[in-house]
């Protein structure tokens, strides 16, 4: 998981513009906050130089079935485009796959209203 936040982090920070990364090129992280507990819930959230934020919990589920859990995680990803636009991708994460938010994602076309 931490691989998955660290890859998360390093491709938004690639996205911001490149005369505002901070030479050599290293981006410091700023702040740093993680709580863990022993039934499997967690709350993150990371700041770095460049205003790349990171906030996500996560915690187990019951499936379905009742027979194993889920881990449905929350959270949301904001960065800068090149032009320096801030974006900002909210998701969730659980039983029904990663479903994420953000006025910056491609929406499909309107369904044509059926004639009566």
């Amino acid at each position: 998981f931490q691989l998955l936040v660290l890859s998360a982090l390093t491709a938004i920070a690639v996205a911001r513009p490149q005369e505002e990364i901070p030479k050599p090129g290293i981006i410091p992280v700023i702040s740093r906050d993680e709580i863990h507990d022993d039934f499997g819930q967690y709350a993150l959230s990371y700041l770095s130089g460049d205003g790349t934020s990171l906030r996500e919990q996560g915690a187990l589920k019951l499936n379905a079935e009742g027979n194993g859990h889920v881990l449905v995680k929350k959270g949301s990803i904001t960065y800068y485009a090149p032009d320096g636009t801030p974006i900002t991708l909210e998701y969730i994460a659980d039983e029904n796959g990663f479903q994420p938010k953000g006025a910056h994602l491609p929406t499909p076309p309107p369904l044509p209203v059926p004639e009566a």
